[in-house]
């Protein structure tokens, strides 16, 4: 969780790349379809780091527990990331939601 917050603070996709599974999903409250590889989250994370650095946007994030989930990083204070893990430890599934389901 912590290099997901240092790529959005650095717009910089390529931080998470090494700990994603090649199969990892992204479902989001704010995105209508999961996106369902690799490379699709990669294209997709580039655009909105890219789009955040353009607008000079900046997030607070911290590592909070969660009761449906051990650990959850919560940006600013009205959504965040629970991630879960495959047996090889890659990030498999990260879902951007609101802190009532962390």
């Amino acid at each position: 969780m912590q290099k997901l917050a240092e790529a959005h603070q650095t717009y910089n996709p390529s931080i998470v790349q090494p700990y994603l599974a090649e199969d990892v999903h992204y479902a989001s409250l704010w995105v209508f379809q999961e996106l369902k590889s690799k490379q699709e989250y990669l294209d997709y994370l580039s655009r909105k780091l890219n789009a955040m650095k353009n607008s000079g946007k900046q997030f607070d994030f911290r590592i909070v527990d969660g009761s449906h989930h051990a650990k959850a990083l919560l940006v600013g204070t009205e959504c965040g990331f629970v991630v879960d893990f495959n047996d090889d430890g890659k990030v498999c599934m990260i879902n951007m939601t609101a802190p009532e389901f962390f």
